[in-house]
């Protein structure tokens, strides 16, 4: 019994004994294979781990189109094709760009951009490494894509501008992201090609046109290549925009500047819709879809006539003898002055121990409101000035724009400068000074205003005394009754009047510049602001012609108006920098757009009766 249960203990045992051998074999085999597998067939598991998985991804929604008033496209959409790069897809950035660089060559601001980029995007976030690539790039970009893990190659778009420098400062431009676009909260500056409105319109209208991003699902291969689509939400274009812009009268007014540093504003008087909106010298916007060459750019912004620059709303001016409009009326309104009341122009006034003078030498004579205006007599404001008082010609001024934002619908407008008591005391430190008001009646002294300012003027007094709000994007709401400004309408037909015989009547300031189309007429008031102190010296020996001075040293010529002259419609301002005198620049250019504007019109009822027929 004892020998049965030692030798059954043994048997025990010696199975155990196998067992645990078999078990450490098993062992062995696993453990070799598992380190055969991550050692030597590590990178070929790895890979084929990887060779099927998921990537998701906004798309770019196509930016919403812009048409003028009468249908004419002024911007829009065209596709392109871009290479991309995915952190997360590659090992090695730099040798990843050293072998897209071999095919497609990236100078040094190009390499500095995309390795910022790269560096500042999440590793699934794509960046943009070339853009509107030619076939010949794709071709080659295709042939290589396993030598260029992380690059792929993408449909986009990129904006276009059929009128190109016409409609510059209108309807604006785009260009792509920048550093300081990155604080920004939108998933949209994360997308490879997203550009954003820098001006005019495209970009206080952005979030309407930019439109909403779309995901794209897909199972792509170890090269980043698409192996199918798993899900598709496709963007939402952006939407479209139409302005009141007129691209016809925009085009004409365009070449009336030619390649004066000039402004130019045209206004309908009873809407406040912008019909032409210049400022020149322009350039061609299409140059920003894609980063601007450092010679181009420091050429636009070098240029002392300013081409960056929207001057229509954001530079200021001293209005000079267009002003005299804004006095004339508050002296009406204030009962200061009369219709009839004739005040005598010696050529020059006297205060204290300072002489102001008329810019004509020996004087006008005898002249009443109508004939001060007809004939921009200096002496004849600055007589009546003094009986208005600043405080009467500023509350005037202020009724009809001057001092505030005009409310236009694009980004950095300024206010301008009209002067008042309290602000000469809080910001000179000095009491108002009659002299002061001298100067204030003829617009000039501390008195400054925007173009789009003097049209929303002119406009005001031509539609009978209602405010407008001058706007660019035709209204997607129902428009608000008008605010009238309270002025009697005779005194504004005095205005109007005055304006006339400016235009019309033989030795008014802008007689050259006068039209009669069909009957239809034009008014307006010419005025010339100097840009440097005339010394007494000078005026003794002979004032320099405009002529004889550099051409910064000219004044500047400044004109505002309205047509036609029976029945208004049509109001414009044009400022040129340096152009000699507003009867001499402004006059003829404002007289070319409205004659034309009333031609169209012409032409468009011709066309509307033959149909009706």
């Amino acid at each position: 019994m004892i020998i049965w249960r030692y030798q059954k203990a043994q048997s025990i045992a010696h199975r155990m004994i196998v067992l645990a051998v078999f078990f450490l074999l098993i062992s062995f085999i696993l453990i070799g294979r598992l380190f055969y597998l991550q050692v030597f067939q590590g990178e070929k598991y790895q890979l084929m781990a990887e060779r099927n998985r998921v990537s998701i991804r906004l798309t770019l929604p196509p930016r919403g189109n812009i048409f003028d008033r009468n249908g004419v496209k002024l911007a829009g959409n065209r596709k392109t094709f871009q290479a991309i790069f995915t952190k997360e897809q590659t090992n090695d950035v730099q040798k990843t760009l050293d072998s897209f660089s071999k095919l497609i060559p990236l100078d040094a601001a190009e390499r500095t951009r995309i390795e910022k980029e790269i560096s500042r995007k999440r590793a699934f976030m794509p960046v943009r490494i070339k853009e509107d690539l030619t076939f010949d790039e794709i071709s080659a970009i295709q042939l290589n894509i396993p030598d260029l893990p992380g690059i792929s190659i993408e449909e986009g778009f990129t904006r276009f501008y059929p009128e190109k420098d016409t409609t510059t400062h209108a309807v604006g431009y785009v260009s792509l992201i920048l550093e300081e676009d990155v604080e920004k909260d939108s998933p949209l500056l994360d997308l490879p090609g997203y550009r954003i409105g820098r001006s005019g319109v495209e970009q206080s209208q952005n979030e309407w046109l930019k439109g909403t991003p779309g995901m794209r699902k897909t199972e792509v291969n170890a090269f980043g290549r698409s192996v199918r689509v798993l899900e598709d939400n496709p963007p939402v274009p952006g939407n479209d925009l139409i302005l009141t812009i007129d691209a016809r009268l925009q085009k004409i007014a365009t070449q009336a500047a030619g390649e004066e540093s000039a402004s130019i504003i045209l206004l309908d008087v009873h809407t406040g819709e912008v019909l032409a909106l210049v400022s020149t010298p322009s350039f061609d916007p299409n140059l920003f879809n894609r980063p601007i060459p450092q010679n181009v750019w420091n050429k636009l912004i070098n240029n002392p006539k300013r081409p960056m620059r929207n001057k229509t709303i954001a530079d200021i001016y001293s209005p000079g003898s267009i002003f005299k409009l804004v006095v004339a009326l508050a002296g009406l309104e204030s009962g200061d002055i009369t219709l009839h009341k004739q005040i005598y122009c010696s050529g020059k006034t006297k205060v204290g121990n300072q002489q102001f003078h008329c810019w004509k030498r020996e004087g006008h004579g005898h002249l009443n409101v109508v004939e001060a205006l007809q004939h921009s007599c200096d002496v004849y404001f600055y007589e009546i000035s003094q009986k208005i008082g600043v405080d009467k010609i500023s509350a005037m001024a202020a009724r009809l724009g001057f001092g505030s934002l005009t409310g236009i619908d694009l980004v950095g407008e300024k206010a301008a400068l009209l002067p008042t008591r309290k602000w000469k005391e809080e910001n000179r430190h000095d009491s108002w000074r009659i002299g002061d008001t001298l100067n204030l009646s003829i617009g000039q002294g501390f008195l400054n205003a925007t173009p789009i300012q003097m049209a929303k003027m002119a406009a005001q007094i031509a539609n009978g005394g209602m405010e407008i709000t001058p706007h660019l994007v035709k209204k997607r709401t129902e428009i608000p009754s008008k605010k009238l400004l309270g002025l009697k309408p005779a005194h504004l037909k005095i205005i109007q009047t005055g304006m006339g015989l400016v235009m019309n009547e033989e030795g008014g300031t802008g007689y050259a510049s006068r039209f009669n189309l069909n009957g239809q007429k034009m008014a307006g008031k010419t005025a010339s602001t100097q840009v440097r102190r005339i010394t007494l010296k000078e005026r003794e020996e002979g004032i320099k012609s405009q002529d004889e001075l550099d051409w910064e040293h000219r004044d500047h010529g400044i004109f505002v108006g309205f047509a036609p002259l029976n029945k208004p419609k049509y109001a414009i301002a044009v400022v040129i920098e340096h152009g000699g005198g507003g009867a001499r620049s402004a006059a003829p250019i404002a007289s070319k757009i409205l004659k034309e504007a009333i031609r169209l019109d012409m032409e468009s009822s011709s066309l509307s009766l033959k149909e009706g027929k």
